[in-house]
C-alpha cells in the first residue's frame, strides 16, 4: 500500500474508494469543487485498470492510497479512515449515486449527532432500485434495528458521517461489503445511536455495480448474528 501527495487535514477528510471509475471521477470533483468548502478527498484505488489511479494521481490536494489489487470494499473504507486525521468524517463513493451536494447537509447534522447516516429510503415511497436490492437492504436494516436497537432505514447506504472521537481506536476485521454491517454493529456496542438524513439517490448511469448482491446478503446476516451471540468480538 502507497500514498500519493497527503495534504494536512482541513476540516472535514471524505474517504472515496475507487475501483474502475475514470468516467465518473470528473463529474465527482467538479461537484465536489462546486461545494466551496475545504474538504480533504482521500481515494483508495482498489486495484483499477481503466486509468483511474493515473488520473487521481494527476489531481493536485489529494491523498490517493493505493492498494494495487482489490482487497474489498471494507478493506479501502478501513484504510481511508485510518489516514483520516480530521475532526469529522465522510464516507462517499465515487459514482454519484450518492450526491456530493448531500455533504453540507451530512457536517450540519454531526454538529448534533456523532453518527449520521444518508437514507434512500427515509421519506421516499418509492425508489429507483431493483426490488432484490431493495428488500435485502431493509431486511437487514430491519434485522439490524431488532438485534442492536437502533431505527435505521438503510444500513446498507454508501454515504456517512461520523465524528473522530466515534471510530477513534476502533478495529475492523472484515474487509469486503460485510464491513459495512460490522461499522454499524461497532457504533452500536459504543452506545451510539446512529441518525440520518434522507438523500435523493440515483442508480449509476455507466460501469456496474461491484457488490453481488444474494451473497453479500448472507455475509451481512452471518455477521450481525456472529457479533450479537459473540460480544468480545
Amino acid at each position: 500500500m502507497a500514498m500519493i501527495d497527503e495534504l494536512s487535514s482541513p476540516g472535514a477528510d471524505v474517504v472515496v474508494p475507487v475501483l474502475n471509475e475514470r468516467e465518473m471521477l470528473p463529474e465527482f470533483l467538479q461537484r465536489v469543487d462546486a461545494l466551496g468548502i475545504p474538504l480533504h478527498l482521500i481515494f483508495v484505488d482498489n486495484g483499477s485498470t481503466d486509468g483511474t489511479l493515473e488520473f487521481l494521481s494527476a489531481r493536485p490536494g489529494v491523498t490517493v492510497i493505493v492498494h494495487g489489487e482489490n482487497l474489498g470494499y471494507g478493506r479501502s473504507l478501513i484504510d481511508g479512515m485510518r489516514a483520516s486525521t480530521a475532526d469529522r468524517l465522510i464516507i462517499i463513493d465515487a459514482d454519484c449515486e450518492y450526491p456530493p451536494e448531500a455533504i453540507p447537509n451530512l457536517l450540519s447534522e454531526l454538529n448534533q449527532h456523532p453518527v449520521v447516516y444518508a437514507s434512500r429510503f427515509r421519506n421516499v415511497q418509492e425508489i429507483d432500485m431493483s426490488r432484490l436490492r431493495s428488500s435485502g437492504n431493509r431486511i437487514l436494516t430491519s434485522f439490524y434495528n431488532i438485534l442492536y436497537r437502533q431505527q435505521l432505514s438503510d444500513l446498507y447506504t454508501g454515504m456517512k458521517g461520523m465524528r473522530r472521537e466515534a471510530i477513534e481506536a476502533m478495529q475492523f476485521t472484515r474487509s469486503g461489503f460485510e464491513h459495512v454491517a460490522e461499522l454499524a454493529v461497532r457504533l452500536s456496542r459504543r452506545g451510539y445511536t446512529i441518525a440520518e438524513i434522507p438523500v435523493i439517490y440515483r442508480p449509476r448511469q455507466t460501469g456496474r455495480s461491484k457488490m453481488r448482491h444474494f451473497s453479500e446478503l448472507m455475509k451481512a446476516l452471518y455477521v450481525l448474528i456472529y457479533y450479537r451471540v459473540t460480544p468480545n468480538a
